[in-house]
């Protein structure tokens, strides 16, 4: 008994991998919160269609430290930007955690998306 309480414990303590921005904010990191105010455009190809171009999502996105709003910033996301889009969320990745990738959802689709429904999931190791 006293091992499953110890290998718990253990576990619990992983930090965790995947982080979600969303129109609610959202404590993230250390003292940073982020939130989508909201969606300039989403021209991304839709889901099952085949395209010429990708397309891409821009939004308008702020960053908070301790309850203070620090900056707001457009990012376009797009396959063109996703080294500067990393880059830029890197400024905000705690020490010793290094940030591989991000995925947006959800998919584009013909229906429209609602705010709400936008999530930039970020995926760290």
């Amino acid at each position: 008994m006293l091992l499953l309480f110890f290998v718990a414990c253990k576990f619990s303590q992983v930090p965790k991998s995947n982080y979600e921005i969303t129109s609610k904010k959202t404590l993230l990191f250390e003292d940073y919160s982020f939130v989508i105010n909201k969606v300039i455009s989403d021209s991304r190809c839709p889901e099952g269609t085949n395209c010429i171009w990708s397309g891409e999502l821009i939004i308008e996105l702020s960053v908070w430290q301790k309850n203070k709003l620090i900056q707001t910033n457009y990012l376009n996301f797009s396959p063109k930007t996703k080294d500067e889009n990393l880059l830029w969320f890197s400024k905000f990745i705690p020490k010793g955690r290094t940030l591989r990738g991000y995925r947006i959802l959800p998919l584009k689709t013909e229906n429209s998306i609602e705010l709400k429904e936008y999530t930039i999931e970020l995926i760290l190791e």
